[in-house]
């Protein structure tokens, strides 16, 4: 066995034009008697090949390139080997203009100049698993537009958002208005940008982001940006803990003020992270709650759940077996600690059992 570098893309999409394939001749690497492979003994040669290829194609990039480095010898009349299939199967996932590698590869060539590694896709493939790396090569000032997917069940708002982006320079490849077809569109255009509703047809639930988290693992280079109608601090933070590059959740107000919109549309594509102010301040003052929760004895977390279940002082007394003064000084204690104090309302009770099940 030979330790070589694969070079794979896509079956499906176009293969090296002969200028491509002169490249790949003139760094060393040669084509084996399948499709959509081309391998090499180097892999700084394979890396500058890959580079060359997107760059010469960058105007309408056709293809997702992915490289990987194993132990193998490969035969034209043997079976293809378990490599071969990894390094397709990347290739699979990226998005055109894209070049994915292996961590061995990044290992080998930590400086693959003139492009520079990204951490921007935080996924891994095989098994054994092995971390995943994208080449961010050089692009020239005119290159191919940012590709976008817009799903919004409203009409006039999605025929609006088409509008502005394409006005904008944006290519919208497809449109959605509804969780399936918001997946069926993604999966067959595959965008480098996904703007979605958090409500879609048919339940007007979270179909946009369940939407937008199934296709994000499916390819890991899309990008993400919600609009929401109301601060869901939750639905943020759970798109938060998967993956935070690429990633964007705004309110819908946010699109009247159209420069912030475009603007937080090509950072999010290019791998940004961009959060409502608003729905940050929720999600600091959620941290805070927690915290707050955190401060609270086992004696008072056990009273603060049991007020949760609607249970009267008297009532949380006999259950833990404690005098009614003593469950009247835990709520006390609950309640400074939580910083709830008397309001007119006297509805200290009532939100002290929202921030427990807030946590829970």
């Amino acid at each position: 066995m030979t330790t070589t570098t694969l070079l794979a893309w896509p079956r499906v999409a176009p293969g090296p034009t002969p200028a491509v394939r002169a490249r790949v001749e003139e760094h060393g690497g040669r084509f084996p008697h399948r499709a959509g492979l081309a391998l090499f003994t180097g892999t700084a040669d394979a890396v500058a090949t890959a580079i060359d290829w997107q760059q010469a194609e960058q105007d309408q990039p056709a293809t997702s390139l992915a490289l990987h480095v194993a132990e193998v010898t490969y035969r034209a009349d043997a079976p293809e080997p378990a490599c071969v299939g990894l390094v397709r199967a990347l290739a699979e996932r990226g998005h055109p203009g894209d070049i994915l590698a292996t961590e061995v590869v990044r290992m080998l060539l930590p400086a693959p100049t003139p492009a520079h590694w990204s951490d921007d896709l935080a996924t891994s493939i095989g098994e054994p698993a092995q971390l995943v790396h994208a080449i961010r090569w050089p692009r020239n000032a005119d290159a191919a537009p940012i590709t976008v997917v817009v799903a919004e069940d409203v009409a006039l708002i999605r025929a609006g958002l088409v509008s502005l982006l394409r006005d904008d320079g944006f290519s919208v490849v497809g449109e959605a208005g509804d969780y399936d077809s918001v997946l069926a569109t993604v999966r067959a255009t595959r965008p480098r940008l996904l703007i979605t509703d958090v409500r879609m047809p048919p339940e007007q639930g979270d179909e946009g982001l369940r939407a937008a988290s199934l296709l994000r693992t499916e390819q890991p280079g899309l990008a993400v940006l919600v609009l929401s109608q109301s601060v869901r601090a939750s639905a943020a933070a759970n798109l938060l803990t998967e993956q935070t590059s690429g990633l964007g959740y705004l309110l819908k107000e946010r699109v009247t003020a159209l420069d912030e919109f475009l603007d937080a549309a090509r950072a999010v594509a290019a791998g940004g992270t961009v959060i409502d102010p608003l729905i940050t301040d929720e999600l600091l003052a959620r941290h805070r709650n927690c915290d707050q929760l955190a401060a609270l004895a086992d004696r008072e977390r056990s009273v603060l759940e049991l007020m949760a279940q609607g249970l009267s002082n008297s009532a949380i007394a006999d259950r833990l077996t404690l005098s009614a003064r003593t469950v009247e000084s835990h709520v006390r204690s609950i309640m400074t600690k939580l910083d709830l104090w008397e309001d007119p309302a006297g509805n200290r009770r009532v939100q002290a059992v929202i921030r427990w099940l807030d946590q829970s």
